[in-house]
């Protein structure tokens, strides 16, 4: 073992997975990559995609599975990867890692990411049915309308995704070496079996040694339950998801209101808390929002609120790799105009990728059948973009 440049520290210290037994070693490529049928999470931790992603980090390689960091640090954004090696999850005294990535791993994680599951009040543009089962009706239209019979919209299942009582067990029984837990969702302040997590956490104990963190859209205020439940864990954290503002919020984030997202975030950030806790905006970058992204960063500036941007890789229409090169032209200037224009710097080279005109094709039909359903109407919620739009394709 002898960590180099592409060495990452989340197969020894976290495992992502979510109730349908899908799994990955963090939230970065979304718990999807592997399966366990049997939902059993220590056999996700012992399996062999595990072994075989720790042998190729201790081996100094490149995994392809993690694809998504490599992509990341060659535009220059802080990957997921770099930022755990400044700040690993396990906090380490002089000489303690080299044993534990050789063999203390073995314990156990100190970290596991949980999706909850597809219950969220929301269905944003550029998610899916598998994220907020809210989609199904929707995506049954397009299945039926458009004759699209594998859209990610359409439901496979029509139940809501939730954990089952044995597997909340099964995270219990393997938290006697957790210092933390992330929630992602769908929307976890929706998910109503992670709480029964939090309060055998607390029974326990455990909770006394442990730091939570929710990634929520924002619009969703937490019950008094919650709270409760919160103040007896170590320390709380916050990723507050927002990705325009003002009408573009609700374009982007159907059927939510800017300003019920404002009034929610505010009323968390200033409740007295007895613990420490720490408040972060995380913006996901399209090609429906990269235009306009000045003014929701300037936003967030304004209102005190750190971001972090995540840039969206599927589905490709939706990705700003893939935009017409004439639009990119038009959007880099726009982009210079921010301020700190360093933080954003990574997204301009990812501007200077070559174009795919199949995938633009792709966004102008999803654009239009969406609008169509959501009586929505692009042009009137974007209209510089729209206009840089139709003068590359009057047909858009």
């Amino acid at each position: 073992m002898n960590p180099g440049k592409f060495f990452c520290i989340a197969p020894f210290t976290q495992v992502t997975f979510g109730p349908t037994g899908n799994y990955s070693p963090c939230p970065e490529i979304g718990g999807r990559p592997w399966k366990e049928k049997t939902i059993d999470l220590i056999r996700m931790w012992n399996s062999d995609e595990f072994d075989d992603l720790r042998n190729s980090f201790a081996s100094n390689q490149k995994h392809q599975v993690c694809n998504r960091c490599w992509e990341q640090e060659d535009y220059g954004n802080q990957s997921l990867r770099k930022r755990l090696l400044s700040s690993p999850t396990k906090k380490f005294a002089p000489g303690e890692l080299m044993p534990f990535l050789k063999s203390g791993y073995q314990e156990g994680p100190t970290q596991i990411n949980i999706m909850v599951g597809n219950t969220c009040n929301l269905r944003c543009r550029v998610c899916c049915v598998a994220s907020s089962s809210t989609y199904a009706v929707e995506g049954k239209y397009y299945k039926d309308q458009y004759n699209l019979p594998n859209n990610r919209y359409t439901a496979n299942r029509k139940k809501p995704i939730k954990f089952s009582s044995q597997q909340i067990d099964q995270m219990f029984n393997l938290g006697k070496n957790l210092q933390r837990i992330e929630f992602y969702g769908g929307e976890p302040l929706l998910d109503i079996p992670t709480l029964t997590l939090l309060q055998k956490l607390v029974d326990s104990g455990q909770s006394k040694n442990i730091t939570l963190f929710y990634n929520t859209n924002g619009t969703v205020a937490p019950t008094e339950t919650h709270y409760q439940l919160w103040s007896q864990f170590q320390a709380l954290e916050f990723n507050f998801s927002v990705d325009d503002i003002e009408a573009r919020f609700t374009y982007a984030r159907h059927p939510g209101i800017w300003q019920d997202w404002l009034t929610n975030v505010t009323d968390i950030r200033t409740r007295p808390w007895t613990i420490p806790v720490k408040f972060n905006a995380i913006c996901t970058v399209s090609n429906l929002n990269i235009f306009y992204l000045p003014e929701l960063l300037n936003t967030l500036d304004q209102i005190d609120l750190s971001y972090f941007l995540n840039t969206l890789h599927g589905p490709a229409y939706y990705d700003i790799t893939h935009l017409p090169v004439v639009i990119k032209a038009a959007v880099i200037e726009k982009l210079k105009t921010y301020q700190h224009i360093s933080k954003i710097q990574f997204l301009i080279n990812m501007l200077g990728s070559v174009e795919n005109l199949q995938h633009w094709e792709d966004f102008k039909f999803w654009t239009r059948a969406k609008d169509e359903y959501r009586n929505e109407i692009f042009g009137q919620t974007f209209p510089e973009f729209y206009t840089l739009c139709r003068q590359f394709d009057p047909d858009f």
